[in-house]
């Protein structure tokens, strides 16, 4: 009976232990499923461990701040008498479309397809609406929705979010009198651009051409958003296109690249001629103003070849008929024509492109980059064009109408700063420009 006790006290004893060591084993796994917890709300709200638990987001605003939303735009690009691109931006992965037409009924869809594929699950949303009348309003929205898986044979959507109606009106060769405004070297400098966006009085503005340089390099997108297209779209570009014409420094920078993926033109190049209100429209890309060995560029540029291309192309633009019939001809460049002693590529422009200028028998070319306003009238034998050069501070607006293009130079708050007079049938330019270098 002894043993028998003996045995039965030893098998109570093992019972406990490992019922003890299965108590311990699972306490772990507790653990870990609330760390992991607590894991997942310091993810959603990287706030400190001590905080106060009203800190910690709710499920309802945790899902507000999830909801599919259209983040910046919609803005008008690549402007023509047939065309328009619509841009924007999501906080989601979508695919997305226009609705337009000549109400805001929306009777037509567009969306943009390469090679047979619609293009998807992306953030960044640019639509080419083609085939429309010259001079006719339009009415728009853009529509985007959510994917949320992409799968090989089966893709899943989500929630989609539409914008309100907006309008444009296409260009149009024949329109008799309109105006458009020139910026240039805002260098993300937001406060004074957005000032001199408030100054502008808008009606009959047709075009908002933004002559370079508005980036000191081209960081992210964050950066572009913020330096251009937020005050843009805040003050004109849902209803006014405008152009980004790329000076030197926006072509500096890891994501220089992919600057034309948010400013994209018709063609997909930086240079292009259009027509509008009896005017041609010739913008060049001037490059980088520094040779392409200079080792600012440690070996990644090309703009002499590049250069080249362009001076191909311009001397076909400026033999075209509507170049050759428009009542005006009107140039933009980032970087103005000079000497050696003026960079590389102010050398380029004047040793190549000037004497197209002067062949085309262009009327006004309008540059930057030298950050300081100035206005040089012709040069007989030397330049048969006047040349006027925005400053960081500037902003100049040209009046198109019965044959003249009056212009109005003011500075960020609206003060006048210069006026002058292009005419097409006479120059009298000592009349015209009474002095040939002004400063604001």
């Amino acid at each position: 009976m002894k043993r028998l006790g003996l045995a039965i006290a030893c098998f109570v004893l093992v019972c406990s232990a490992a019922c003890t060591s299965l108590a311990t084993q699972r306490k772990p796994y507790a653990t870990r499923r609330d760390a992991e917890a607590a894991g997942r709300i310091q993810a959603a709200s990287p706030v400190s461990p001590t905080a106060e638990p009203s800190a910690v987001p709710t499920t309802a605003t945790s899902a507000i701040a999830a909801r599919l939303q259209i983040t910046h735009g919609p803005y008008l690009q690549a402007p023509l008498e047939t065309g328009m691109t619509i841009v924007w931006l999501t906080n989601k992965n979508c695919v997305s479309k226009v609705e337009y037409g000549t109400s805001t009924g929306a009777e037509l869809t567009a969306f943009s397809a390469q090679h047979g594929l619609i293009e998807a699950n992306t953030t960044l949303h640019r639509v080419r609406i083609s085939g429309l009348v010259p001079g006719t309003k339009y009415y728009y929205r853009v529509v985007s929705t959510e994917i949320l898986d992409f799968g090989p044979y089966k893709v899943i959507f989500g929630e989609t979010v539409k914008s309100e109606y907006f309008s444009f009106t296409t260009l149009n060769g024949k329109k008799e009198s309109f105006s458009f405004v020139v910026l240039n070297d805002r260098h993300e400098k937001v406060a004074p651009f957005q000032l001199a966006l408030n100054s502008i009085r808008w009606q009959g503005i047709d075009l908002v051409f933004l002559n370079g340089d508005m980036l000191s390099h081209v960081k992210n997108e964050q950066q572009m958003l913020k330096g251009v297209v937020e005050p843009c779209v805040g003050s004109f570009a849902k209803t006014i296109p405008f152009l980004y014409i790329r000076g030197n420094h926006d072509a500096r920078g890891y994501s220089a690249r992919m600057l034309i993926n948010y400013f994209p033109t018709e063609s997909q190049r930086y240079y292009y001629s259009f027509n509008h209100g009896r005017v041609h429209f010739i913008v060049l890309d001037s490059g980088e103003d520094k040779e392409d060995s200079s080792k600012e560029y440690s070996g990644l540029v090309d703009f002499d070849r590049y250069r080249e291309e362009e001076t191909k192309w311009l001397k076909k633009d400026v033999q075209r008929n509507d170049c050759k019939k428009a009542m005006f001809r009107v140039a933009f460049v980032h970087i103005p024509p000079g000497t050696k002693g003026n960079g590389h590529g102010a050398q380029y422009v004047h040793e190549n492109w000037d004497p197209l200028f002067r062949v085309g028998k262009v009327d006004l070319l309008i540059c930057a980059h030298t950050h300081r306003y100035a206005r040089k009238p012709p040069q007989e034998g030397k330049q048969s064009y006047p040349t006027v050069i925005g400053d960081t501070n500037t902003v100049i607006r040209m009046d198109v109408c019965d044959g003249l293009m009056n212009a109005t130079v003011t500075k960020d708050d609206g003060t006048v700063a210069d006026r002058f007079t292009v005419e097409k049938k006479r120059r009298f330019w000592n009349r015209l420009f009474p002095k040939s270098h002004t400063r604001p």
